[in-house]
């Protein structure tokens, strides 16, 4: 299998389910922002406890792939927010905060664990997982924080990232976890069920978004979270995860998943928060977009 094809088999769904969303939206007078706001206050929580309340991770490797993943996501927002603050007349908070976002909050989730399985194999799926509770629980507390930073201090800004849906489902999760607690069977199917909801409803929901007047368009904005997110965020994780210890298999997860373009989510945090959702929608596509040029750069040199 080659890597343009294993490209078309994870982007060709994503692409499948937003033009659902671009077709049927608003022939069924479905908004954006009502599923967004299902997205972030039910199915979001429900996925974070379904992923880590059981997961078994393993310490030094843990605690490697996360420094290394949250390094990534640190140069990637900083590189993305900078870029645009350079730019003449781009220097409005909510501008480089969108890029901050998009540059640093990645699709390590459908997309990253279905790439990292092809190129490394399913037994680095756990390690892949990782990123998906380092990179979705940060992602989501940073874009929340921006979000607020604009009306408050840096502290209620963190306050009210501390307290959203999917950080109390993940400090949840992770005390089931820690005291090895167990849901009764009902309530762990029926939290399955509805985490399984959330990644189809978020691109059905880009597609409703876009086809809401969203513009695609390469931009400032863009050009800053693709410097960002595709180019520094990766090499950043790299050369940290080198640092630290990381080889081999472990290494190039690392690599792959701090590649990949922006989440959906950054959409959905957008949309609730108010904070320039078009642009960041429209960021999250254009990226998306760009990745096709960046991701067999990067899965031919792991692969090779």
């Amino acid at each position: 299998m080659s890597v343009l094809s294993v490209l078309v088999d994870v982007l060709g769904p994503v692409v499948a389910v937003a033009a659902l969303g671009s077709l049927f939206g608003s022939r069924l007078g479905i908004e954006a922002r009502q599923l967004s706001r299902l997205a972030y206050w039910v199915l979001g929580p429900a996925f974070m406890f379904d992923l880590l309340h059981d997961a078994e991770l393993a310490g030094d490797i843990v605690l490697g792939l996360t420094v290394s993943g949250l390094v990534g996501m640190a140069a990637g927002a900083g590189a993305a927010a900078l870029a645009v603050g350079v730019v003449p007349g781009q220097r409005r908070y909510e501008t480089m905060a969108a890029a901050a976002l998009t540059g640093s909050y990645g699709n390590v989730g459908n997309a990253g664990l279905a790439v990292s399985a092809f190129a490394l194999g399913d037994e680095l799926l756990p390690a892949a997982g990782v990123f998906i509770l380092v990179i979705n629980t940060t992602g989501m507390m940073f874009g929340v924080a921006l979000a607020h930073g604009r009306r408050g201090s840096l502290s209620a800004a963190l306050g009210q990232a501390l307290i959203a849906p999917m950080t109390l489902a993940s400090l949840a999760a992770i005390a089931f976890n820690v005291l090895d607690l167990s849901l009764p069977t009902i309530g762990d199917r029926s939290v399955g069920l509805v985490a399984g909801a959330l990644i189809p409803v978020m691109l059905f929901t880009l597609g409703v978004q876009l086809r809401a007047g969203t513009e695609l368009r390469f931009g400032v904005t863009t050009a800053a979270a693709t410097i960002g997110k595709l180019i520094i965020a990766p090499a950043a994780a790299a050369a940290c995860g080198w640092a630290i210890g990381l080889t081999g298999d472990y290494l190039s997860v690392t690599v792959i998943q701090s590649a990949m373009p922006p989440a959906v989510f950054c959409m959905v945090l957008a949309l609730e928060h108010d904070l320039e959702p078009e642009e960041v929608t429209a960021t999250v596509v254009a990226v998306t977009l760009a990745s096709l040029i960046t991701l067999p750069v990067v899965l031919t040199a792991t692969i090779g």
